[in-house]
């Protein structure tokens, strides 16, 4: 029983080998490859400040208030509130 494709691999080995070198003689010709780059403009950047959810503030809003609290001797939190959120934070992870 003959079975094919031995052949095609060594084709397509071949294929691949030539490609290899035409790309790596294209390059040492001085041509610069060309490379892939993402760019985000300032407007879709600051759009990242803003969001769908009413629920989620910006962060370093939110940081800058907690300080200010924190310095002035007011930040208190209820403890029950903190432990229900990290249980439902682990809830969330299993």
């Amino acid at each position: 029983m003959r079975v094919g494709g031995f052949n095609n691999t060594n084709k397509i080995i071949n294929l691949y080998n030539n490609n290899k070198k035409n790309i790596e003689n294209k390059e040492s010709d001085g041509k610069s490859k060309a490379k892939d780059s993402v760019e985000i403009s300032s407007l879709g950047k600051s759009l990242s400040n803003y969001s769908t959810n009413e629920d989620i503030i910006n962060s370093s809003e939110k940081v800058a208030k907690i300080k200010e609290e924190i310095l002035k001797g007011t930040y208190n939190r209820d403890s029950k509130l903190v432990a229900d959120g990290i249980l439902e934070a682990m809830k969330e992870q299993k």
